[in-house]
């Protein structure tokens, strides 16, 4: 080696030396702090993991988030056939389901695209969290999440911003859900939770709207499709976007088939399936026949889930093409609004419910109070039936007369002279009616179609007066239906029901109702309102079925009515304004009537036998009386009728089921006294036409009364 070069290589030699040593004291540092990093890492990932299970178990899970939110309503006709779906009060569609009521091939899907291990993690899947937390600062923005179903399900009970925070709490939270409910329940709540689109809610409403079928019925391809919707619902909705929507699809199946949830063969089908969606909502709306504004209030309170009502689907068409038919015959005459009610005599049931109003009216015609017109007149007759007063074949005079200044007449401005009460109020002659009322008083009128479902009469006696038999009081279509089905059935009053069950041919003290009139004065009141020619003249097939039938308009052409009864429907008919404008066409016996009856005629297949009204019933006229007053000193004896028979629930305190007495003491002065007394015990007193109550026992006793005249009235009863 040339001795120029020693001094250079000496010199190398000790620069290389000198970086070796200083890269050996960085290595050093950069290890010290790297171990330090690592234990203070641990020490805060334990400090961490320890924190995050103390708080799992001592931070208290909110109850009121387990409470779930209220499903649509869904009304169904008594035979299950779909009638209308009313959102839940939130505005979604939404319908609660059981494991065993959603899809396998749905449940897999979910499972495949939203939580490949759902059943072994414990509410937070943690190699995924890393994962995701490498991913996510490799790229330093969220690209990618990690939330486990049972994760999902806390955000959808809670919602918050997607905050560290807020995550940290919902994997707590998901952690606690895993420990209070199995995986069936978590999955079974995330599907009934989770968006679909536009305000759907949940695996059966986005089955019913998008494939028209049961969430269980979903073949693997539309289970695959709907399971890739929750991750951006309106983005992927299939109806909107196809083409997105079979890209996510087509993803799912590729998941499903990578976890083994399906086989090859299976796949290559699915994935050969077209995107068939509906291009329309099925909520019911359209089916509702012209019971919608009906239903409506009927589930104001309801809390959703599927309501059986009573409406029958046949019936509720009949009557909506009748109302519509009626309604187009008269719209030329400025008339614009129809409410129809047809009920099963026998137990009160609701068959069918039509109100139709102008374009987009939601008004409810059947519940709306309308002036009654002479739609009361039957039960004015049957209480003076009832009460003795008078009978069918009373001779009442029909001619002008004048109560305090009122002057009233009849629709045709004539006078009849001397008829027969049957032919009185077949023809709706106003003075007989007026007449017979003042001898009932109107009191325990009131009294008598109040309990027969009249409630809208709530003002005074006083404030009717006399007018309460020609069109002073106000009642909805219902409770006109209500009070002539009471009329139909004998007496027995009961509230119209929606639910389609029987109810018992006995009176319930605590909800069937009571007998408010005997079936003798029902009878003949009936009778008196089916005559063969009356109604031939209006539907030949409506006297062949002896259907008792009556019109009413109101003051001013505002109203029409027709309400009809046979002992199996009664059907009630109100035509008018929903402004309550007046005009001339609105006449009852020419507008209503022939709706009404040609309706419950098309319900009765055959012919039905006579009202049951025996000639004992109708063969004890009573003296001719004019116009002012009808004497009968005598003491009737109105509640309870004898043979009357009560039912006793056990279910309801005893105190709550009273049996009503009622007594009246006629051509006396008013307040006369009555005493009251049970199998020869005295009970009380009370005034004549007042209502007295007596708490029952079981067995069969006598009820009488006794006025201060020393007249007597007696029942029997039996209680059960």
């Amino acid at each position: 080696m040339p001795p120029w070069r020693a001094p250079i290589l000496k010199t190398k030699v000790t620069v290389t030396k000198s970086a070796q040593s200083a890269v050996r004291s960085a290595r050093q540092f950069i290890c010290r702090w790297f171990v330090r990093a690592c234990v203070a890492g641990m020490v805060l990932l334990g400090t961490g993991w320890l924190a995050f299970f103390i708080l799992v178990r001592a931070w208290p899970y909110p109850m009121e988030l387990e409470q779930p939110p209220p499903d649509s309503t869904l009304i169904e006709y008594r035979d299950g056939t779909p009638l209308l779906e009313l959102t839940a009060p939130d505005g979604q569609w939404r319908r609660t389901l059981k494991y065993e009521q959603i899809s396998p091939h749905l449940r897999d899907a979910i499972i495949a695209v939203e939580d490949s291990h759902f059943y072994q993690h414990g509410g937070v899947d943690w190699p995924a969290v890393a994962a995701a937390a490498c991913q996510d600062l490799r790229h330093l923005h969220i690209r990618r999440g990690a939330s486990t179903i049972a994760m999902q399900v806390q955000h959808l009970r809670q919602p918050r911003p997607r905050t560290f925070l807020n995550k940290a709490a919902q994997a707590i939270r998901a952690t606690q859900l895993e420990r209070m409910h199995s995986r069936r329940e978590i999955l079974t709540e995330y599907l009934n939770r989770a968006p679909f689109g536009g305000n759907l809610v949940g695996a059966e409403a986005a089955s019913q709207f998008y494939f028209h079928c049961a969430c269980s019925q979903l073949s693997l391809a539309q289970a695959a499709l709907l399971a890739g919707l929750p991750q951006s619902p309106n983005r992927l909705r299939p109806d909107r976007f196809p083409a997105r929507a079979r890209k996510r699809r087509d993803h799912v199946l590729d998941q499903m088939l990578t976890c083994g949830l399906i086989d090859r063969k299976q796949f290559d089908e699915a994935m050969r399936e077209p995107i068939s969606v509906a291009t329309e909502r099925r909520d019911g709306i359209g089916l509702a026949n012209g019971a919608l504004p009906t239903l409506v209030s009927f589930s104001q309170n309801s809390r959703g889930g599927i309501i059986a009502i009573s409406l029958d689907s046949g019936i509720q068409q009949t009557a909506l093409h009748n109302a519509q038919q009626g309604l187009n015959e008269l719209s030329s005459n400025g008339i614009d609004s129809i409410a129809v009610i047809v009920l099963d005599t026998a137990n009160a049931q609701c068959l069918a419910a039509v109100s139709l109003g102008p374009k987009g009216s939601k008004i409810d015609l059947t519940r709306r109070p309308r002036s009654t017109g002479s739609t009361l007149k039957p039960l004015i007759y049957a209480a003076a039936f009832d009460a003795g007063i008078c009978t069918p074949d009373t001779i009442l005079n029909d001619a002008p007369s004048a109560w305090a200044g009122y002057a009233p007449s009849d629709y045709d401005k004539e006078f009849k002279g001397p008829i027969s009460a049957a032919h009185a109020l077949a023809e709706s002659r106003n003075i007989p009616a007026l007449c017979v009322l003042k001898e009932i008083c109107v009191e325990p009128a009131i009294e008598i179609m109040q309990a027969a479902g009249l409630r809208s009469l709530g003002r005074q006696p006083a404030r009717y007066g006399l007018s309460l038999a020609i069109g002073g009081a106000e009642a909805t279509p219902m409770e006109i239906a209500e009070a002539y089905a009471t009329l139909a059935r004998g007496g027995i009053a009961r509230h119209v029901k929606f639910s389609p069950t029987n109810s018992t041919p006995y009176i319930l003290l605590s909800s069937e109702g009571r007998r408010i009139l005997r079936e003798s004065a029902c009878w003949q009141t009936m009778t008196a309102l089916s005559e063969f020619d009356r109604t031939a003249a209006v539907c030949r097939e409506g006297a062949n079925r002896h259907v008792a039938w009556k019109t009413g308009t109101s003051s001013g052409h505002r109203d029409a009515w027709c309400a009809a009864a046979t002992r199996s429907y009664t059907v009630v008919v109100w035509l008018g304004n929903e402004t309550g404008s007046g005009s001339s066409s609105l006449v009852g016996a020419e507008a209503a009537a022939p709706i009404a009856l040609r309706l419950i005629s098309s319900f009765e297949s055959s012919v039905n036998r006579p009202w049951p009204v025996s000639a004992a019933m109708a063969s004890n006229p009573m003296p001719t009386v004019g116009s002012d007053q009808l004497k009968l000193p005598r003491l009737t004896l109105m509640l309870p009728s004898n043979g009357q028979i009560y039912l006793l629930d056990d279910a309801v305190p005893l105190d709550h089921q009273r049996v009503a007495m009622k007594a009246v003491s006629r051509g006396e002065t008013p307040g006369r006294r009555i005493w009251w007394f049970v199998d020869g015990a005295a009970i009380g007193a009370g005034e004549s036409g007042k209502t007295n109550w007596w708490t029952p026992t079981r067995g069969s006793h006598e009820i009488r009364a006794v006025d201060e005249s020393g007249r007597s009235a007696s029942a029997t009863i039996d209680v059960r």
